[in-house]
């Protein structure tokens, strides 16, 4: 991977070199579709898609197969934003447990919620087949407990999902047998999904840009959307427009600026990831998963790699100031979990922004007219994201069904307003993640 990035003023919240193709993942991943132009001067598409994802390029590989005429902006280059840089677990469900949804949506929705992520995974495997997007895919993500009490709360929910879900692919991990699984004794104990588990990210997403390419989607990567009028017509950084009869908002934690609604209810915060060395197979690390995450707020997750190495998140910041060494920063967490590997030698470590919103349920609707949103996957995109990309682009094809659920979901303008939402959101998330460090 030898090209180098666009410019990416995408956010005022995540710093230039956040956009850097310096992850582990982009040294693995073959680009597989050749570079392109920053759009310039006017032009008309049937639809633009804002943000070529796994939300966007999957809503522009569906709408091209149809046959619509689809711009595809990318503010950077593709892979720049969360969906190349993210930890790459393919987790069941979403944000929240189904008790947490039975409980303020319904048992109705909250059922149909658990279908939808199940045919997520259909969906991810279909397209993938279809497409010949080789990922190297693997099952089996553990949940572990950092305190004893969670360990009881993932013994409810697994009970929940095997009596109210029929769902089974679940296996119960006391603390012996959750250290083995991962290479580490700091966890009480969790539940192996089997179900579940982790993919490279960045491997997929080539996958679905050039499928939408060669299905005949224009892609345009350093082409940073700066708004999306109401007449659907998008300007474009450095000059240029697009009028469209509809436009898709998948930029996610990249939207700023873009449309004050949406950015009301969607926020960046930065995520940080680092790579290791292949390891020696004797350390155990991960022997009996592919990946895993615990229970913590601000969520320690891991992956073995096809090649042996480990990638780990672990860390977030709420503000622009991102860490200088991201190395260091993310090496604290990684040396408490698995303090085997305190020196271990890190090849690469990378941030990237993905979008939250209050209620960690995502923002999948129509705005107005001919403008639809889908954003705010709060760290279970990799899953959704694509299928709901997919969704969106039926709902113009004419099957609507398929997003009235979403559509429900409450998501709510986060307090404060533009000034202050910034200051509240980092005093929430600080007092969450000094929770983590209690016993």
């Amino acid at each position: 991977m030898t090209q180098s990035a666009p410019a990416n003023p995408s956010s005022a919240h995540v710093p230039a070199r956040a956009s850097a193709p310096d992850s582990w993942y982009h040294a693995d991943a073959v680009r597989p579709f050749a570079a392109t132009q920053p759009w310039r001067g006017e032009g008309r598409a049937d639809v633009v898609v804002i943000g070529a994802g796994f939300t966007g390029a999957s809503a522009a590989l569906e709408l091209a197969l149809a046959g619509r005429d689809v711009v595809l902006l990318e503010a950077g280059m593709v892979g720049a934003g969360a969906s190349g840089r993210n930890g790459g677990l393919v987790c069941s469900g979403w944000r929240h447990d189904q008790a947490w949804l039975e409980a303020r949506l319904g048992p109705e929705d909250a059922r149909a919620l658990w279908r939808f992520s199940e045919d997520a995974k259909r969906h991810l495997a279909d397209v993938t087949a279809r497409h010949g997007i080789e990922a190297d895919r693997a099952t089996g993500l553990v949940y572990a407990a950092h305190r004893p009490a969670l360990m009881a709360a993932l013994d409810a929910d697994a009970a929940l999902l095997q009596a109210r879900y029929d769902y089974h692919p679940l296996v119960r991990l006391d603390r012996e047998a959750c250290a083995a699984a991962l290479g580490t004794g700091v966890y009480h104990g969790g539940w192996r999904d089997d179900g579940a588990g982790r993919i490279q990210p960045l491997k997929l997403l080539y996958g679905l840009v050039a499928a939408a390419v060669q299905a005949g989607a224009r892609l345009h990567e350093g082409s940073r959307a700066v708004a999306a009028g109401p007449d659907r017509i998008v300007t474009v950084a450095g000059g240029g427009t697009i009028r469209a009869d509809q436009v898709l908002l998948c930029g996610d934690g990249y939207l700023e600026g873009v449309d004050a609604p949406v950015e009301r209810r969607v926020m960046p915060i930065g995520s940080f990831v680092v790579a290791t060395e292949p390891l020696d197979p004797a350390l155990g690390i991960l022997a009996g998963t592919a990946g895993a995450m615990d229970t913590r707020f601000v969520v320690n997750y891991f992956q073995r790699t096809a090649d042996g190495r480990l990638v780990f998140g672990g860390g977030e910041k709420y503000t622009p100031s991102w860490p200088d060494d991201i190395g260091a920063f993310v090496r604290r967490n990684l040396s408490r979990v698995f303090p085997q590997l305190a020196d271990v030698r890190l090849t690469h470590a990378w941030g990237g922004a993905l979008g939250i919103t209050p209620t960690r349920l995502p923002l999948v609707r129509t705005i107005r007219p001919g403008v639809l949103v889908a954003a705010g996957w709060s760290g279970q995109g990799v899953l959704l994201a694509p299928y709901a990309g997919t969704m969106l682009a039926r709902a113009l094809l004419g099957e609507a069904a398929g997003l009235d659920l979403l559509g429900r979901l409450p998501v709510p303008p986060f307090p404060g307003g533009r000034l202050l939402r910034w200051p509240l959101l980092t005093a929430a998330m600080s007092y969450y993640a000094l929770r983590d460090k209690l016993p």
